[in-house]
């Protein structure tokens, strides 16, 4: 899931992949570009003279990075590793390399909570498939063997060999790691005002505002048919992602399924929590502690955040309360009480 809507831009439908230029409130030039790239529409808002450049080198990296990464394309360096399983070693390319660190080093970090080996897991449960059915449990128990990140072997070089039926997944990480390459690939080339929407999923803030006004994003409230936010955060050279149970899910007998799993169970996460936003300096930071946030539950979430350090978070439980740590309470803004809503600093 994962729900934002941009305060800074109007929220009409996505069109197909279009560019348009204005002139922003201070003369710089402002280009719009959206896209359709890792399975989402991607927005992108940058201002300067370089920013026309900067969008189509980025969109170009995004295609590289779908063509990697993708569980979908059976010929994805990550589909062919996945298929590896049991072979010797496989050499992939230096982006599929960083990613695939990035995922075991918060794989680590998390004890598994966020786990880029849930392949399988993802494939028995198949969320998105028009048929929905609760997997049996002797079949979750036989796909969990293969669910654990020690799974995945490195030489530290750029060469995997996967165990034990392992399928990688990376969709709790890729379209964080990708606003990370398009974030310094747009510095690189002179950009310093910038706002990226990765679909809803991952959303990357380069600088402020051409004024000096931060950006502003808005957290969408769960369930909702229109676009109602219960509160907005306000970036700055920051990353922000949410994970929560009201997209790509299902209800039934009184219960929601959803697509953030939880190894221990072998089923979604069930710990109170809709949703849990997750704002870094990094975006593979934000997405992958957004997911493992929601698998731990609050109070162990909380205890994380204040040990490891490095983001803020924003929790929504199951009983519609608002939770933030300290840091997070400086750039937040609640304005959920019309809908339900309760917070309390």
């Amino acid at each position: 899931m994962k729900n934002q809507w941009l305060y800074d831009r109007f929220t009409r439908p996505f069109a197909p992949k279009k560019e348009s230029s204005a002139i922003g409130d201070n003369t710089e030039k402002k280009i719009e570009k959206t896209f359709f790239a890792m399975g989402t529409m991607m927005s992108f808002i940058a201002y300067g003279a370089w920013a026309s450049e900067a969008l189509q080198a980025s969109e170009a990296v995004i295609a590289k990075l779908d063509s990697l990464l993708s569980r979908k394309k059976p010929d994805s360096e990550i589909t062919q590793l996945s298929l590896s399983t049991g072979g010797g070693w496989m050499k992939v390319q230096q982006d599929t390399d960083a990613v695939l660190r990035e995922a075991l080093r918060y794989a680590q970090k998390t004890n598994g909570a966020f786990d880029p080996a849930i392949g399988a897991l993802v494939d028995l449960w198949a969320i998105n498939k028009r048929e929905k059915s609760i997997p049996d449990l002797n079949k979750i128990r036989c796909v969990l063997a293969s669910c654990d990140y020690r799974n995945i072997e490195t030489d530290g070089a750029g060469r995997y060999r996967i165990h034990n039926g392992v399928g990688i997944d990376l969709g709790g990480i890729g379209k964080g790691y990708a606003a990370d390459r398009i974030d310094t690939l747009c510095r690189e080339q002179g950009v310093s005002s910038a706002l990226f929407s990765l679909g809803t999923s991952s959303i990357a803030a380069l600088g402020a505002k051409p004024n000096g006004s931060p950006w502003k994003v808005g957290l969408k409230a769960a369930d909702s048919k229109r676009p109602q936010c219960f509160g907005v955060v306000r970036l700055r050279n920051q990353f922000l992602s949410t994970s929560g149970d009201d997209q790509q899910c299902f209800v039934k007998d009184g219960r929601r399924y959803h697509h953030i799993f939880d190894k221990g169970t072998g089923s979604p996460s069930d710990k109170g929590l809709r949703s849990v936003t997750v704002i870094a300096d990094s975006g593979a930071m934000s997405e992958a502690y957004s997911t493992a946030l929601h698998v731990m539950g609050l109070d162990a979430a909380l205890e994380f955040q204040k040990c490891e350090g490095g983001f803020e978070a924003v929790f929504v439980t199951s009983d519609q309360r608002v939770v933030c740590t300290p840091g997070a309470q400086t750039i937040f803004e609640f304005r959920g009480e019309a809908l339900g809503y309760q917070y309390k600093k």
